[in-house]
């Protein structure tokens, strides 16, 4: 829901205030994925016969392609042929 309203929440919130804060976990969830997608394929590279790792970066890979659309770029979910 977007609105252009400069109205506090109760808490004294803004718009800005709520997207910064919203803002910096995102960044930090990404860095935290970066992360975890390196371990995955250092246990991958130990175990390089094993399908479930593949299957595993087959959703994360559905779900980065939604948070990608859900900030205006469909280039992904159209790429894979997801419905969005």
């Amino acid at each position: 829901m977007q609105t252009t309203s400069k109205r506090k929440t109760q808490t004294g919130e803004t718009a800005a205030s709520v997207y910064k804060s919203r803002f910096s976990d995102c960044t930090n969830i990404i860095g935290k994925i970066a992360k975890a997608l390196e371990a995955h394929k250092g246990k991958q590279m130990a175990d390089s016969r094993n399908w479930g790792f593949a299957g595993d970066l087959d959703e994360v890979r559905k779900q980065l392609a939604y948070a990608l659309a859900s900030l205006g770029d469909r280039s992904a979910v159209d790429q894979h042929g997801l419905k969005y």
